[in-house]
């Protein structure tokens, strides 16, 4: 092996320990004792754990190893899908998790016990520590092996639509155990904020705004752009497919801050103008993220 794939395994393995750390961090103490469920197979392992325990008096498995028993199934599913090699770092990653999962709810109290706060955190926590999983290439196991794999045989059904199914039948699942309508209204705050820390930690803070401009003033509004904003813009030659008159089209990409002074140049401009304004989750180049910046 050399140096370089030798750094690169060593930077990833070190994320994939960090992220799991977060990860078993909001399970461990925030969502699992607040009887909190998030999404995938985390959600179903405290399901499950709660379920032994109220039932049958079953205390000592650890949602932990539930998550690695319930993993099992679907990383064989996994590796008969994909191959050995692309789940060799998801299988440490859920071994890791559900380890430091037992660890920490065997060794520290809950952090709180207010079910709104461990919504939030806890849904924090764990977004966090999976966004980092997944920088290094790897995953926590459960749904997201489920999704992609059946999406290689159901291709008309979008990905986000097929985790919906399965985070909602969990969380149905869920209601029925502990029989709590609260349970499902939590749920639905753990995923919003699951949402938001994951796009955040893949995708960064750098979204921008990227706005199409079509004006008869576009010579004003551009230079105007480009002296007032100091913010670039490309001309692109377009032609109407009802008129055939050949048009130039304005793509102006600016940070969110920005935007708004973008659009009173081009009311001031051109109050007829059509715009199209549309969301850049990320962005390269001068002005914006470097090509070389380092992942987390």
């Amino acid at each position: 092996m050399d140096k370089l794939k030798y750094k690169k395994l060593t930077k990833d393995l070190l994320l994939i320990i960090i992220g799991c750390g977060f990860f078993a961090v909001g399970i461990a103490l925030f969502l699992d004792p607040n009887g909190l469920t998030p999404a995938g197979v985390a959600g179903l392992a405290i399901v499950i754990n709660h379920w032994l325990d109220i039932y049958f008096g079953i205390s000592s498995l650890g949602t932990g190893a539930i998550i690695a028993l319930v993993n099992i199934p679907i990383m064989i599913l996994g590796i008969w899908k994909f191959g050995f090699k692309f789940f060799f770092s998801t299988i440490i990653a859920t071994l890791i998790s559900s380890w430091f999962i037992d660890l920490l709810a065997m060794n520290i109290p809950p952090l709180t016990t207010d079910p709104l706060l461990a919504s939030i955190i806890g849904g924090a926590c764990m977004s966090l520590g999976m966004g980092i999983v997944f920088k290094a290439g790897a995953t926590t196991g459960g749904s997201d092996v489920i999704v992609r794999a059946l999406r290689t045989n159901f291709k008309h059904i979008k990905t986000g639509e097929l985790f919906w199914i399965i985070d909602g039948i969990i969380i149905l699942i869920t209601v029925a155990v502990f029989r709590d309508i609260n349970i499902l209204l939590y749920a639905v705050i753990t995923l919003t904020v699951d949402a938001f820390v994951l796009d955040l930690v893949l995708y960064g803070s750098d979204s921008a705004t990227m706005v199409y401009i079509m004006s008869d003033a576009e010579k004003a509004i551009s230079d105007r752009i480009l002296k007032e904003l100091e913010a670039g813009v490309t001309i692109m030659k377009a032609e109407g497919a009802y008129t055939g008159k050949q048009k130039d089209v304005l793509l102006c990409v600016v940070k969110k801050q920005t935007f708004a002074k973008v659009k009173n140049i081009v009311t001031e401009e051109d109050p007829a103008a059509f715009m199209i304004v549309t969301k850049a989750t990320e962005i390269f180049g001068e002005g914006f993220k470097d090509h070389n910046a380092e992942d987390l």
